[in-house]
């Protein structure tokens, strides 16, 4: 067995330091007043690049010893699955070295997790469906909002840079398509994982705000309210005599005002709904929740999010407790989202971190500020400030009640915890993610190619799904960018420079900004966005 430390990109580190470094900025003007908030005071630069650097060390012996007895765990259920193969069901909580060991419910919780996100899943398991054909039924192009299923593990696909990042462009999803032709169908490019704790927690309490907005309203007269937070303009509200809003004149968000950070086209604001319609897209893993929750408040739940309908209606017309007909049942039940719940909310951060010899770190400066020069951090927000970096993760059926208050402080695994080293922004925290959640035009260029008319299954209905234009795309966080390639929606840019080059739309003028700008200045720029880094990576290789 091989123990390696590994930083993305493939340069060799030492395992037992993690660097988070502080952004080096250009001045700029104070930002307009928030919503119900303080004007902050200005972004300031740091003198110095690196920053004071937060070293967090990692116990590495224990790391690597659940490692191996993991390995070893996963090997025997292997030999155990061959010999019996119906006798050996899936059950993370009991595959779990660490769960038969430990107390710690979120600890417990996140190793579960994380053999969830690397398990290989079989028909046995609940692969797949046997809708048309006999299970697992697997497709490359996907069946409408029933997926393919396309791949066995999540692990297959979000392995670039290290664990739990990008796919490869091979590996792209070929979404809502008919099932048979590739170019009935849209590509998707695995996204890096690291960051959306913080990012779901940030998507609530944008969306907390905006209800702000609404809720203050003053009925008996028509009037139009601006939705901004922190400097971000969503759209224009408009408030009628009765009370009732029209969202007509936004399309940065859904109607119901709810910022989603996941999925290309933001539409999913939970890690758990997102990761719930990827196990059903994906893998065919059907989920418990949404088949009990169709059986109690039938196909129109209150509150849920198109996305989550189109996974509703793509469940199957088989019997309540196995709607896909492939002859298993809990297949993915509330315990095992709650899992991979916990696991995706507490990986690490994606950190900032600057070059050290003096030539590429005067590039880095120089870079940082094109940047912002060009219209880059008009879309891409370097920062938003957090204010209460919790999380409360809890069961949703009657068969689990736990509850979990989950705190980015203390409890990020395997890399730099939330800390805040600023004190212009006293109890609350910075989160450089370079996005500002919302949704964009970027041109005919990068639209979807093609419109899905409906599949050949029962229950699809595409009229249910996000009705988003094509051309539409959620400003992709760039925390992490060196280590997520290839880029954009369907990975078509294999570098950060023809990525920037390949936008459109609202973001055309930025892109010819950028190409005036001197040779020197694009790469500087480059160098800029390759600090847009993880933290390194240890692996235990068997």
């Amino acid at each position: 067995m091989r123990i390696s430390a590994r930083r993305p990109g493939g340069t060799a580190l030492g395992a037992l330091l993690w660097i988070l470094s502080s952004l080096a900025c250009r001045p700029a003007p104070a930002p307009p007043v928030w919503v119900h908030e303080p004007a902050p005071a200005p972004w300031p630069r740091v003198a110095v690049a690196p920053a004071i650097p937060l070293a967090v060390s990692l116990d590495l012996s224990a790391f690597v010893t659940d490692q191996i007895e993991n390995f070893y765990a996963h090997r025997a259920d292997l030999l155990g699955k061959a010999l019996e193969p119906e006798e050996n069901g899936l059950n993370v909580e009991l595959h779990s070295t660490r769960m038969q060991k430990d107390f710690e419910p979120i600890e417990a919780y996140f190793n579960s997790g994380e053999e969830l996100f690397e398990f290989d899943f079989r028909p046995t398991d609940g692969l797949g469906d046997g809708m048309s054909g006999k299970p697992p039924n697997m497709h490359r192009v996907h069946r409408g909002a029933h997926g393919g299923p396309d791949t066995t593990s999540c692990r297959s696909c979000h392995h670039r840079g290290g664990d739990d990042g990008a796919g490869e462009y091979p590996e792209a999803a070929l979404t809502g398509g008919d099932g048979i032709n590739t170019y009935h169908s849209n590509e998707r490019n695995p996204p890096a994982l690291l960051g959306g704790g913080a990012m779901q927690i940030l998507a609530k309490e944008i969306t907390e705000e905006l209800g702000k907005l609404y809720q203050n309203r003053s009925e008996g007269m028509e009037y139009e309210r601006d939705l901004t937070y922190q400097d971000v303009n969503f759209g224009t509200l408009k408030i009628r005599k009765d009370g009732s809003m029209d969202t007509g004149k936004i399309t940065s968000l859904d109607p119901d005002l709810v910022v989603r950070p996941f999925g290309w086209k933001g539409t999913h604001s939970t890690l758990r709904r997102f990761a719930e319609e990827a196990f059903q897209v994906h893998h065919g893993m059907q989920s418990d929740v949404l088949i009990e929750h169709r059986r109690i408040f039938g196909p129109m739940p209150r509150g849920t999010s198109p996305a989550t309908l189109a996974v509703f209606d793509a469940l199957g017309d088989g019997p309540d407790n196995d709607p896909d007909r492939d002859g298993q049942l809990q297949e993915l039940h509330d315990g095992f989202l709650l899992s991979i719940s916990v696991y995706l909310t507490l990986l690490p951060l994606p950190v900032i971190d600057p070059p050290r010899s003096p030539d590429l770190l005067a590039a880095f400066r120089d870079g940082e500020a094109a940047f912002r020069e060009v219209g880059c951090a008009d879309c891409h927000k370097p920062f938003w400030i957090l204010k209460d970096p919790t999380w409360k993760e809890r069961g949703e059926t009657a068969h689990t009640d736990t509850e979990l208050l989950l705190d980015l402080r203390k409890d990020i695994h395997r890399g730099p915890k939330l800390r805040n080293t600023d004190t212009l922004f006293p109890n609350r925290f910075p989160l450089f993610i370079f996005s500002d959640l919302r949704r964009h035009d970027m041109g005919p260029e990068l639209a979807d190619t093609y419109r899905p008319s409906g599949g050949p299954h029962p229950g699809d209905h595409p009229s249910r799904g996000p009705q988003i234009p094509p051309s539409y795309f959620l400003t992709r966080p760039l925390w992490g960018l060196a280590d997520s390639g290839p880029y954009l929606h369907d990975g078509r840019a294999t570098t950060i420079p023809e990525a920037i080059i390949a936008h459109g739309g609202e973001a055309a003028k930025s892109r010819e900004a950028y190409l005036k700008l001197p040779v020197p200045r694009q790469r500087a720029m480059h160098v800029f966005l390759l600090s847009l880094t993880r933290p390194p990576v240890p692996e235990v290789v068997p």
